[in-house]
């Protein structure tokens, strides 16, 4: 008995053995070290879910690893961490490859974005001039270009979707300028015809009234006395540093455009000699509570005042502040003709008149 006793131990000692293993440590090493290498950069951004996936098998061949580990040796066995390290590893690539063709997706999505940005700014610069600076069209191009720079520097570190967002606010800036530009062409029209209204009534004024009127044409830089509805004299004249724009708030440099009348005769000015004119008038001050509701221009903006005919010009440079600026001897001969209610009629380009 002893001796059959001792055999079927040996036996059953021989079967519990053969499940003995030895443990897929290097495997589960570079498991763990391909895992990490997931946890963060472009593969955690464009797998989480299949990075998510592999560290939940990682647990579990962890846990089997170490459920074996704590047995009797003679009793351990492998072949469930092995197979659970090799799904692990499995899913690990499937992130490490999926997150690759994301990425490149999103990629050639983001670059073709910002390429297309780019023409576009291009193509809208060129349709650009300093006249649009007071609809804030110059400043709305450089913010799409700074948010075209962000989006390409962005790029360049990896962030596709920051670079996106950025090509998105480029857009916008870009969408806002159509606006400025469309409100350009809007009130240029309005400005022609509006000019063209001022100036027969001046002269059908002047006419039937048999008095002297003054019409500045900003665009020929010339100032013109009419006596009888019927042009008497003409002068070169000097304007404000933002000739070409309407007057919108003060300190734009702007010579406002408009009927006016001289509401005094300065004969000891800052400038030689001065006829004040009556800015703002009514039509101005519409015109300024519009464009503040409009949001055209900032709610702490002021109208301005102090608008003259006045002297020292002849410099052939727009210098004031919004003025227009007559050289002395011309002052001292338009005095002759201009008194205190005096019409004065400024329009930025004098159409069809002799």
């Amino acid at each position: 008995m002893p001796r059959l006793y001792v055999a079927v131990l040996l036996i059953s000692l021989a079967i519990l053995g053969a499940g003995c293993d030895t443990p897929p440590l290097a495997d589960m090493v570079r498991a763990e070290s391909a895992l990490v290498r997931c946890r963060t950069g472009i593969i955690k951004q464009y797998a989480s879910a299949e990075v998510e996936a592999g560290e939940v098998a990682m647990q579990k061949a962890r846990e089997e690893m170490a459920y074996q580990q704590g047995r009797w040796s003679l009793l351990r066995k492998y072949d469930s961490a092995d197979s659970l390290i090799a799904y692990a590893r499995s899913l690990i690539q499937i992130a490490e490859d999926s997150a690759a063709v994301r990425r490149a997706t999103a990629y050639a999505y983001a670059k073709s974005e910002i390429d297309d940005l780019g023409e576009d700014l291009s193509l809208w610069r060129k349709s650009l001039d300093q006249k649009l600076t007071l609809y804030g069209a110059e400043k709305l191009w450089t913010l799409a270009q700074m948010s075209q720079a962000n989006a390409i520097s962005l790029m360049t570190q990896e962030d596709l979707e920051g670079a996106l967002e950025s090509a998105q606010e480029c857009r916008e800036h870009l969408a806002a300028l159509r606006d400025a530009l469309n409100n350009h062409d809007v009130d240029e029209q309005e400005r022609i015809r509006m000019a063209r209204t001022w100036v027969a009534h001046t002269l059908e004024n002047s006419r039937r009234n048999g008095n002297v009127a003054i019409i500045v044409d900003k665009e020929e830089k010339m100032l013109h006395v009419i006596d009888s509805g019927k042009k008497i004299k003409s002068y070169r004249c000097d304007l404000g540093f933002n000739a070409a724009y309407q007057k919108m708030f003060a300190g734009d440099g702007a010579t406002p455009e408009g009927r006016y009348q001289v509401t005094k005769v300065v004969h000891s000015s800052r400038y030689f000699k001065a006829l004040l004119l009556d800015y703002p008038n009514e039509d101005d001050k519409k015109r300024f509570a519009a464009n503040k509701r409009s949001g055209r221009i900032s709610q702490r903006a002021g109208i301005g005042k102090l608008i003259e005919i006045h002297g020292h010009g002849g410099q052939n440079k727009d210098w004031t502040d919004g003025c227009v600026a007559l050289a002395d001897r011309d002052m001292l001969d338009i005095l002759k003709f201009a008194t205190v209610g005096t019409p004065v009629t400024i329009v930025r380009k004098l159409e069809g008149f002799q």
